[in-house]
């Protein structure tokens, strides 16, 4: 019997139609297999983790849709220690159960960065060069010397600190800085009305120093703004640097600072009006 009599038979055709039934099932099963396995055509949206800790973030009642993994932590002074950051996928991604969650949270621990040597630099130069290390200005003492403006010592909690030295980025860094003989005078700003932040800027671009602030009707240090200041504004009134103005602050949501600064002087508006600090 040669191959084509044989392919006619009736045990041939009997078991091919089986064979091929059972291949149909197979990969019926197989591909339902997978769909099953896979989740084909589902999805759910990813939640925003961003600025939860992992224990917050282990307590929602969906994370538990996804397998959560922290793959690096940066340093961040404005956001909480533990929290994320960044994640991958963005929120309100379709996805797939189950599916991997990256996270990038920021470091309890600070980075380390090298001290820089600051002496012998002006100020600016070495205010900008703080800036660049991650690292914050602190309090600017002045004392007489020859080299007027420049940094005569850095120092880190009261105490000297090297250059080189491994120190936390964030840490402030308190300088000493050269003052000429015959001293170098500024016009006391006017600070009415300023907030804490605004009024600290300003005593620090005249080279002067915040004295006694005060914090009246339980005024949050964030918002309050700036209600008298000692010595007061005059103009031609110079101080030397490195000289304190003392703050009392107020509530803006209990006093009424437009009406406060309009019974002021027409020299005193016209400096807030211009912006002449």
């Amino acid at each position: 019997m040669n191959f084509f009599e044989f392919i006619q038979t009736r045990v041939f055709v009997r078991h091919f139609i089986l064979s091929v039934v059972l291949t149909i099932l197979i990969v019926s099963l197989v591909l339902w297999a997978l769909k099953w396995y896979t989740h084909h055509g589902e999805s759910i949206a990813v939640p925003s983790l961003v600025g939860l800790t992992p224990d917050q973030i282990s307590q929602l009642e969906t994370i538990s849709d996804f397998e959560v993994i922290i793959v690096d932590s940066v340093f961040d002074s404005k956001m909480p220690k533990g929290s994320v950051i960044i994640q991958d996928p963005l929120p309100g991604s379709n996805v797939k159960r189950h599916r991997k969650i990256y996270l990038t949270t920021v470091a309890v621990m600070p980075e380390k960065v090298s001290m820089p040597d600051l002496v012998d630099l002006s100020l600016r130069q070495a205010t900008a060069t703080l800036e660049t290390y991650g690292l914050k200005l602190g309090n600017i003492s002045y004392v007489p010397d020859i080299a007027a403006n420049a940094v005569l010592g850095q120092y880190y909690r009261g105490s000297t600190i090297d250059p080189g030295f491994e120190i936390l980025k964030g840490s402030v860094i308190e300088l000493r800085v050269g003052q000429s003989v015959g001293g170098t005078r500024f016009q006391v700003p006017f600070l009415i009305g300023k907030t804490r932040q605004e009024a600290l800027q300003l005593l620090k671009n005249k080279y002067l120093g915040p004295g006694e602030e005060v914090f009246e009707d339980n005024a949050d240090p964030e918002t309050a703004r700036v209600y008298t200041q000692t010595p007061s504004y005059v103009r031609g009134l110079l101080l030397n640097a490195g000289q304190t103005v003392s703050l009392v602050f107020r509530d803006p949501d209990k006093f009424d600072f437009d009406a406060y600064l309009q019974t002021m002087g027409a020299d005193t508006l016209e400096v807030v009006n211009d912006s002449i600090f």
